[in-house]
């Protein structure tokens, strides 16, 4: 059975289709990343009161010259200063943490389910590509044979649907037969994108 390329208008849908479902993952992969990023807030929040408790710790020590209570002033101050350490080097961790998170959530997001897509839908509009180039080339090598003509017809009754064949002609398998191939070739010259004017029509008929 022969693998039948689809119509430059199912081309067209698909391809809007395929750039829909790419662009919305992209955007909620976006969207999703700059909302974690956000809670770097809190992170940094902490980060800075961290720092401010070891600023108030270092301000304490120095009290420690203080007759009989500086020595415990000190001490409670040096577990300070070590617990405001603590919570800003945690802060800052966490505020690196998050962002690295940030990043490869939006790229999980935006590239797992589109990547699927891609790798198939890419392909196959290649080989289109490639497809529509060659018959460009085979319409300016044989544009005038008859004998291609009846074969883009035949192509023509074999990939359109009926009722697009029935506007074309009420009996398109009589028209082959009788060597009128004109309408059915330039049919299909529609169905795959191109100009119907690349047929010389003039020698549509077979001679």
């Amino acid at each position: 059975m022969t693998l039948l390329m689809p119509s430059s208008r199912t081309l067209h849908l698909l391809d809007a289709a395929v750039a829909l479902w790419v662009t919305a993952w992209i955007a909620l992969g976006v969207a999703i990343g700059v909302n974690v990023r956000h809670l770097t807030t809190l992170s940094e929040t902490v980060a800075r009161d961290g720092q401010s408790v070891e600023a108030i710790a270092g301000s304490l020590h120095s009290l420690g010259s203080v007759p009989l209570i500086g020595r415990q002033i000190a001490k409670d101050s040096d577990q300070l200063r070590q617990a405001g350490a603590r919570a800003a080097q945690s802060g800052e961790r966490s505020v690196s943490s998050i962002r690295a998170l940030s990043v490869l959530l939006a790229i999980a997001v935006a590239l797992l389910p589109s990547v699927p897509v891609l790798g198939l839908y890419l392909p196959a509009r290649l080989e289109r590509r490639r497809e529509a180039a060659a018959l460009r080339r085979a319409l300016v090598d044989h544009g005038s044979d008859p004998d291609f003509h009846e074969f883009l017809a035949r192509r023509a009754i074999e990939a359109l649907g009926y009722h697009r064949l029935r506007r074309v002609s009420p009996r398109p398998w009589a028209d082959v037969e009788a060597g009128d191939c004109a309408a059915l070739a330039a049919a299909e010259l529609r169905r795959l994108g191109l100009d119907p004017g690349l047929l010389s029509r003039s020698h549509g008929s077979r001679r």
